[in-house]
């Protein structure tokens, strides 16, 4: 990240802070790095924090809930209250079946019927102490009932964000590379030291161009091997721009998960052809933007005998 430009740089004062519009540019790296950090977080820990949180929850929730409706049933059991048993008689087998609000709404039912007889339960080991675990856990399930979804709007969001701070940070250390140029000679060590630092940041900022996914028609299982080709529509000059060494085409192999990954691509129109022994091979077109992921999701049949 850009954090490793203005950490040297800072440390390197004297050798830059003379040179023409350096220090303006590098406030901008700073105030752009604050801010790409602070959004980071959140990204960071978006949905998989909000899916892991929620999954924890979940374990939480059905913990209390089965030891609660345990202590239960034994106390309905053994004072011959056979509606109470009706409606407190779930095993962790059921909380773990339960959908998430029938999990919810289970466990509220076993706290209700036990704040009904709580001056009956001390034996049983239910009191107040457990009644609050038991609603604690019930509320902050349902406070990430629906987080996951919630998490993925704001993450869009959060991304284009993101890739708006990283293009103002982009130019600025454009401006200071030019800056360094400068101190080539005069400082050295200064200037080898950027320049490796650079390189990192260069190194660390590779982006997909495609993503792809290939599937069987009938079970919707990944096939593994899939030939996957890709031709420019274009001029000579465009289909050397493929894969950058001047080639007309670039190829790929689905893994075994049935993906693919493309890192660099030059932008333009596509054929992709999809080929397998033992299946129909399928052509499809596709738009590659400077910037962006294309997906792809191909499914493909299986041969008739």
């Amino acid at each position: 990240m850009q954090v490793i430009i203005t950490k040297f740089c800072s440390e390197n004062e004297s050798a830059v802070n003379t040179l023409p519009a350096f220090s303006s540019n590098l406030q901008i790296v700073n105030v752009t790095n604050e801010q790409i950090l602070g959004i980071a977080e959140f990204q960071g820990t978006g949905i998989a924090g909000i899916t892991t949180n929620k999954k924890q929850l979940r374990l939480n929730l059905n913990a209390s809930g089965a030891d609660t409706s345990r202590k239960l049933t034994s106390f309905a059991k053994l004072t011959d209250n056979y509606t109470l048993l009706g409606e407190v008689s779930f095993s962790e087998s059921d909380f773990k079946n339960f959908t998430d609000i029938e999990a919810r709404d289970r466990a509220q039912i076993l706290f209700n019927k036990t704040q009904e007889h709580i001056t009956e339960l001390p034996d049983y080991a239910l009191n107040e102490t457990t009644q609050t675990t038991l609603q604690n856990n019930i509320n902050s399930f349902s406070n990430v009932i629906v987080a996951p979804r919630i998490g993925i709007n704001n993450k869009s969001q959060v991304t284009k964000q993101l890739a708006g701070l990283f293009k103002i940070a982009g130019i600025a250390l454009e401006k200071i590379d030019a800056s360094i140029e400068i101190v080539k000679l005069t400082e050295p060590v200064f200037y080898d030291g950027y320049k490796s630092a650079r390189k990192v940041i260069r190194k660390g900022t590779t982006k997909l161009a495609v993503k792809g996914l290939v599937t069987e028609t009938d079970n919707g299982q990944p096939i593994k091997g899939v030939t996957v080709t890709f031709s420019l529509n274009g001029t000579t000059d465009q289909l050397k721009a493929v894969n950058n060494e001047g080639h007309t085409e670039l190829s790929k192999t689905t893994a075994a998960k049935g993906g693919f990954n493309i890192k660099s691509l030059a932008a333009g129109t596509y054929k992709v052809s999809f080929k397998k022994m033992g299946y129909a091979g399928q052509v499809v077109t596709i738009n590659v933007n400077a910037g962006e992921i294309t997906v792809v999701e191909v499914k493909l049949s299986k041969n008739s005998d």
